[in-house]
């Protein structure tokens, strides 16, 4: 990763001075309840957080993405995304499904989830890299993108297969019998979950980036898989994508 590149970071947002100057500000603390201070600390605090954790952003001067822009205009909402957010994220050390099945999960919702106005799907550096780092090849990454689940591990393949009936509302009973199969009932509910989580989160990214007049380009996503395809970067520890956020039982009670 070059210098420029290090200095830009993964992450898309603005900076504190950059929001101040938009359409969307952030909004003062003081207008809020008691109640939605405590969520609007909460939600900006994770938020820096989540920015910290990735490698190529520690270090530089925090932004804020496109979704907690908005949601943060309601902090009550924006914790809501965020404690499901918490719920996913820490999947694995739950007991529930790993941190490779949830990205191999999220990669595999992206092509359906085409820009209206680009005609691109969605696709963040973040997610290849947590993907690397939960153990999917590079190679497989790009056979999801571009949807060829043939070239996949049984295992990946009926994740892929399970992801996209959930999306277009053709999931049966076979394929739910077959997930229970792979875990147990409790965690193949929650995944279906999960999915229709993510499904909500991408499309109000990308309702924010339309209010924010930002068109995404998945370029910078693209040329990091080649990277990794090419053997010119290494996987980053396999917790990052959950290492940063607090379990149950840590947070503090009330």
């Amino acid at each position: 990763m070059t210098d420029d590149n290090r200095k830009k970071g993964m992450l898309p947002g603005k900076t504190k001075k950059e929001l101040a100057a938009s359409d969307l500000p952030i909004p003062d603390r003081n207008s809020f309840s008691p109640e939605e201070q405590a969520a609007y600390d909460y939600t900006l605090k994770r938020s820096e957080d989540f920015f910290n954790s990735i490698p190529a952003d520690r270090g530089t001067e925090y932004r804020l993405t496109p979704l907690f822009q908005g949601l943060i205009q309601s902090p009550l909402l924006a914790q809501l995304w965020a404690h499901f957010g918490d719920f996913y994220q820490t999947s694995e050390s739950r007991g529930s499904f790993n941190n490779r099945e949830r990205d191999v999960a999220l990669l595999s919702l992206l092509p359906k989830l085409a820009n209206g106005r680009t005609g691109k799907h969605p696709l963040s550096a973040v997610w290849i890299t947590w993907a690397v780092a939960s153990g999917v090849k590079p190679l497989d990454i790009r056979s999801i993108l571009e949807g060829r689940p043939e070239d996949l591990q049984p295992a990946d393949r009926q994740i892929f297969e399970f992801v996209r009936a959930t999306e277009s509302a053709s999931l049966t009973r076979e394929h739910f019998n077959a997930m229970v199969g792979r875990w147990n009932a409790k965690t193949a509910i929650e995944f279906i979950s999960f999915i229709t989580y993510r499904i909500g989160v991408l499309k109000t990214v990308q309702a924010h980036q339309g209010i924010l007049d930002q068109l995404p380009d998945p370029a910078g996503a693209r040329k990091l898989l080649q990277e990794y395809i090419d053997g010119k970067r290494k996987a980053e520890d396999y917790e990052m994508s959950s290492s940063w956020i607090k379990k149950p039982s840590e947070k503090p009670a009330g």
